[in-house]
Order: structure tokens, then sequence, then C-alpha cells
């Protein structure tokens, strides 16, 4: 088969679903090379606004699908294409736009509450990240159910334990690091909860050492965040480093002695997978797709409650045998989750759907 695949978003600062197609393509060409991949770009790394993505998805891609005379096209983030010349599988990495409108600004809102959502409808079957991701689609979208299917991402090779302290000092270097620190890592936007995150630091930052490091690309109304920041005075021990390079994370997750991620909805949620195989102890909020990807390695605490993620944090620092245990199990949870098994299912669903249109 001639298989093409959508890229655009791995050009540039990759995010999660840059990341992931990445590591499907990869994994895909590792696992049957017997087929072609075709790498489907605007051909430069563009800002994606609202406008563009559209251009690109309704236009773009399926005509540069048709010139390549490709069999079938995977879209693997955000909307199928309403005119398609060859069957379309579409990756649903979650349902934040009708979950959540109002996390998004007001000209983007159609687009990732209404017509993303939607969209669903043209793709010939779906892949899911997740339970919950799937459970939000067949909820709120008109799909099929046997046309919609979960198939766990994986976790890069690159992410371990790294010990080495030569690798570490070279990284706080690089990004100004405190020598102990809390992380989160993930898009800076209002459904991560992060306010709830420098609020419960602050409550807890009298009794610990540790700074709280904050890193991740930008997304939308970053300064509600800043300014909670500098109204709680801890400006000199709160550091965000914004677009931390692939290359640097597993260094950066090895480092701090605690990963926080209180996120109030993900469609699965690869930085807390990240750093449980990079041997960290994770706190993570026990809501959507996140007690399926951690399992019992990571300490849960109850969306939106301060006073919980205080007392988890407080725990998960405090109690060595815990953190010896969350560091096992977190290498075995993270173990499961494998790309070349991702790719294994993700081709028989290209199977399945050219062998049922031709």
């Amino acid at each position: 088969m001639r298989i093409g695949i959508d890229c655009q978003s791995t050009l540039g600062q990759k995010t999660g679903i840059g990341l992931y197609t990445a590591e499907l393509i990869a994994a895909l060409r590792r696992t049957a090379p017997e087929h072609e991949y075709l790498e489907l770009t605007w051909g430069s790394d563009l800002v994606m606004r609202t406008d563009r993505r559209l251009r690109w998805q309704q236009i773009e891609l399926p005509r540069r699908a048709r010139v390549a005379h490709v069999d079938l096209l995977h879209v693997t983030g955000f909307d199928a294409p309403r005119w398609k010349p060859c069957p379309a599988v579409l990756t649903v990495h979650d349902l934040i736009g009708p979950l959540f409108p109002a996390n998004f600004p007001l000209v983007a809102r159609f687009y990732w509450a209404k017509w993303l959502p939607r969209s669903a409808r043209f793709a010939d079957f779906v892949i899911c990240d997740s339970q919950n991701t799937q459970a939000d689609l067949l909820r709120l979208v008109p799909v099929r159910k046997d046309r919609v299917r979960v198939i766990y991402p994986g976790i890069g090779r690159h992410f371990h334990p790294v010990h080495d302290i030569g690798l570490r000092q070279a990284l706080s270097l690089k990004y100004h690091l405190p020598e102990k620190y809390l992380l989160y890592l993930g898009t800076i936007e209002p459904r991560k909860g992060l306010q709830l995150l420098v609020s419960a630091y602050t409550r807890l930052a009298g009794e610990i050492a540790h700074d709280l490091v904050i890193a991740g690309k930008r997304g939308w109304y970053t300064e509600q965040l800043f300014q909670r920041v500098r109204d709680l005075g801890i400006e000199q021990r709160v550091h965000f480093l914004d677009y931390v390079a692939d290359s640097d994370l597993a260094v950066l997750y090895s480092a701090a002695d605690l990963f926080v991620f209180p996120s109030t909805y993900e469609g699965f949620g690869l930085p807390p997978l990240e750093a449980l195989a990079c041997g960290t102890p994770v706190v993570c909020s026990d809501i959507s797709s996140l007690p399926e990807v951690v399992g019992d390695a990571a300490v849960l605490f109850p969306v939106n409650d301060e006073q919980g993620l205080v007392n988890a944090m407080k725990t998960a620092l405090d109690d060595a045998g815990l953190q010896q245990r969350l560091r096992r199990d977190g290498l075995q949870r993270a173990s499961r989750f494998s790309w070349d098994e991702t790719a294994r299912q993700v081709l028989e669903v290209y199977r399945e759907v050219y062998e049922s249109l031709h």
C-alpha cells in the first residue's frame, strides 16, 4: 500500500500530535517496511491559525494525497477532510473542544468545539488514544461504534532513567535549573490546572527545598498564570522554561524529584507516562484518561482539589518507601506501551479499511 500520513504537525516545535506522528511513522517503517509511507506536508513550518488549519486539512492535504496517488490517508490529528480521494483514517486524541469550549479564544472556538468533532464523521475509521476518549467520542459524535477502535500510543525509546551527572549538569546550565525541583511539562493553557499547581506549591514551599519548574510551549490565556505567580510572590521559586527540545526531556524528567500533572482533562497524557519511563515519581489528577494511563504507578489526587494536591505532593516527597515503589512500578507500567505494538495495531486498521473499500 501507498499510505499518506499528515505530517504537518511534525514540523517546527513538536508537541503531542507531532510527537505521536513522528514516532508512529518510524515504528510503521520498522514493523512493515513493505509498505510505502508518504509524509504529506505543506512544505514549511507554518503557524497553524484556524483558517490555515482548515485550508490545510480540507483542501491542501487531500489534494496532495490525490497527486501522490496514495491508497489510504491517515490524518493523525484534528479534522478529517470532507472530500477525500481515498479511504481516510483519523486519530482522535481528545474531545477538548466540545467539552471545554471556554478554554479557547473566541475566534477559534467554532473550529475546536463544533467543526472538529463533527468532522470525525468524514473518516472511514477512527482511532482513539484511550478508552476515555472513545467513550467521549461515541457520546458526543454520531459515529458507528464498529468504526472506532482504541489503540494506545507508545513511549519513545529515548525515555529512560538518566543518572549521568555530567548530562544533568549540562542540562542545568542550559536551562538555568535549580538544584532541586518539582516538574510540570505540557502546553501552558487553562485546562492543565497550573493555577491550582502554583497555589498548592505556595502552601508547600516553606516546608521543602524544591523550586517548581514549569516547562512547555505557551498556549493561550497564559498571562493569567504569570499574574497568579506574581500575586503569590513566588517569582523567585517558579521557573518557566518554555519549549524544551525532545532530546533534553529524559534528563529533565530524570533530574526532577517529582513530576506533577494537575490537568483537568486529557485524551491520553503522554508527559506522565514519559516521567514514569524515566523513573520519576508522578502525582497527577484522577480525571479522564489519566488513571487509565498511569494505573497504580502514580499518586492520584481529586481533580481541582488544592488540598488534595498539597497532600499528594507532600506524601510523595516525604515517604522514601513510596518513592521507591513509584519508581519501580513506574518503569514497569511504562514498559507496557510500545510504539511497535501501536504500529502493528494501526496497520491492522489500514488493512481492514483498505480491503473493505476495494
